[in-house]
């Protein structure tokens, strides 16, 4: 009876001390994982066609109605930047071809000298599910899916190369860099206007 009570603790002591070490192991493991997935650095190059000088980054799972008069109002045009709740509207210079960087900051962009863009701006989105899109226009299709932490965004829009693009030509030498960090902050705000030369 002594005997199968010590096998019983035996394996009650073996079993806790494999729980404890795989526990070691595999939860800094995990740790590590999603810290690498959630790079608050991370780079990515955009090189995709759309149509109607537009694509758009949001929420996988948005429910806003980028068809509202609201979305796309004069003022949104003016700011180069339609804004909902959980999906954004990235007016392009060109009709179709998009060629741009989107980064993922772990802080506030700091950047201040706006003089080598010809337009900035920024406003904020909610990525509630922790997965942001890029996706063209008017098919919706991707162009990038990235991991996120959930929460709200801002987002700021650099555009240069505006000057002499023929919008109605799917190719021109715009570009654009897009960055985003953390921040509650949801309204749009024009840092520097474009003003198209007649």
């Amino acid at each position: 009876m002594k005997s199968f009570i010590l096998v019983l603790c035996s394996q009650k002591f073996c079993s806790k001390n494999l729980f404890s070490l795989s526990s070691f192991v595999f939860i800094p493991l995990i740790l590590v994982l999603f810290s690498f997935i959630n790079n608050p650095s991370t780079r990515y190059n955009l090189d995709f066609f759309t149509a109607h000088n537009q694509f758009y980054l949001s929420d996988s799972g948005y429910l806003s109605n980028t068809g509202d008069d609201e979305f796309w109002s004069p003022k949104a045009y003016a700011a180069r930047l339609a804004v909902a709740d959980d999906v954004l509207g990235i007016s392009i210079a060109s009709y179709g071809h998009v060629k741009a960087q989107l980064n993922v900051l772990d802080a506030p962009d700091k950047e201040k000298d706006f003089s080598r863009y010809d337009h900035v701006v920024e406003a904020g989105v909610k990525i509630s599910s922790g997965l942001l899109l890029v996706y063209n226009y008017p098919d919706s299709k991707v162009a990038l899916k990235a991991i996120v932490t959930p929460g709200t965004y801002r987002v700021r829009v650099y555009s240069y190369g505006l000057t002499n693009v023929n919008p109605d030509e799917d190719e021109g030498v715009d570009h654009y860099k897009i960055n985003l960090w953390k921040d509650n902050n949801t309204q749009r705000k024009v840092l520097k206007q474009f003003e198209k030369e007649e």
